[in-house]
């Protein structure tokens, strides 16, 4: 009888313990601690202003409502990582530049954000570029940034007393020295992309007519033969150059102004614009996976409503970046930013900033190429150039 009954005592208890078990994982599907999980990927870069600036100052503003994770990954992991999650995905918004945001649109995974939430991303309030951009990428993401993209090359002053200034002086520098110039990947990188998109240029083709790049393709296949490789990340290629590797890599300019503000780029590091190719306007933006719960599309929209506001998008002056919301100013910076926003423009190259503001020169600009072609300049690269190692 006692053997009966201890038996039905642990049945009871099992029971309860899978009753609770399921109670719980119901309540956890909202988040820690009864708060909504928002989660967050940046397949762009920008930890010093999304993770450290940005999701703080949503989470204060918020009074704790939401439980915000952050993640990391270049934009083709990114991609991959919604695609396998499926319909039981937990990421909500993703950071991403003009790789990852036609990539996206490409496989189906973006919500479109305009016309329906224009209100929630101010976009009455974004500046001509960004405005721009919007109308090329069919209101699939909003605008964070809007500066220059390159094309500009860094270089170690040891090594290079007198760096290339145009496309064809780099061309013969990388004949007398082989091996010492390498750029990463284009779909994966931006100072990659300035880069190829400002040849395009040099070569007076044109970047919305990806199978007439006969000159380009000529180019890349000759200079080439002496790069070993082509890092898949950014921070590999700029690595190889501290490292003394390579002597010459390709940057972006308020990034580079950031790295050398904040001195994680040596002191021996310069750099040089190339001046037979105008600015590529590399802009990074929040996209909205699409269809996702009700709950956590509501957390989403609260949050792109905080960070596309000019009050948080002026923060991004400390970090290099040029808001695209055309109302955000420097005087707005947090007053603890200040004194590193005047160092970082101290630091940028005098071709992009007048008096104590960061600019982008005046006609000296273009726009990514269109949709299409963008996607199929990546693929192109990847299979006439990438290929070839």
């Amino acid at each position: 009888m006692k053997k009966h009954r201890w038996l039905f005592l642990t049945i009871i208890m099992t029971i309860s313990l899978l009753l609770s078990a399921c109670g719980g994982a119901e309540k956890s599907s909202g988040g820690k601690n009864g708060k909504i999980t928002l989660t967050i990927y940046s397949a762009a870069g920008g930890d010093e202003y999304y993770k450290d600036i940005v999701i703080p100052m949503f989470e204060e503003a918020t009074d704790g409502k939401y439980n915000v994770e952050y993640g990391r990954g270049t934009p083709q992991e990114v991609i991959n990582k919604i695609k396998t999650q499926g319909k039981n995905g937990t990421i909500d918004l993703v950071v991403t530049g003009l790789d990852g945001l036609p990539l996206g649109i490409k496989e189906g995974l973006w919500e479109k954000i305009l016309p329906e939430y224009s209100e929630e991303t101010h976009s009455a309030e974004w500046n001509e570029i960004g405005q721009e951009y919007i109308d090329k990428f069919e209101g699939y993401g909003a605008p964070v940034t809007t500066g220059s993209g390159g094309p500009i090359l860094m270089y170690n002053t040891k090594t290079v007393k007198n760096p290339p200034k145009t496309y064809e002086e780099l061309r013969e520098w990388i004949k007398e020295n082989p091996g010492k110039f390498t750029y990463p990947a284009v779909p994966s990188s931006g100072p990659a992309r300035g880069f190829f998109f400002g040849l395009i240029q040099a070569m007076g083709e044109d970047l919305n007519n990806p199978s007439s790049l006969d000159k380009t393709w000529s180019y890349l296949e000759e200079i080439g033969e002496t790069i070993e490789s082509y890092p898949a990340k950014t921070s590999d290629s700029f690595d190889l150059l501290y490292e003394g590797a390579v002597d010459i890599v390709p940057h972006i300019p308020f990034w580079y102004a950031d790295n050398k503000a904040i001195k994680t780029i040596p002191p021996h590091i310069e750099a040089v614009k190339l001046e037979d190719a105008k600015q590529v306007i590399d802009s990074q933006f929040y996209v909205m996976v699409k269809d996702l719960p009700e709950d956590r599309k509501n957390a989403a929209l609260e949050f792109l409503k905080f960070a596309t506001s000019k009050e948080i998008q002026a923060q991004g002056y400390v970090r290099g970046f040029l808001p695209a919301n055309s109302l955000a100013t420097p005087d707005m910076l947090e007053p603890k930013y200040q004194k590193s926003y005047e160092t970082l423009v101290e630091a940028v190259m005098p071709e992009f900033k007048e008096g104590d503001k960061m600019k982008v020169p005046d006609g000296e600009w273009i726009l990514f190429p269109d949709l299409e072609a963008t996607n199929e300049l990546y693929g192109l690269w990847e299979e006439k150039i990438q290929a070839l190692k």
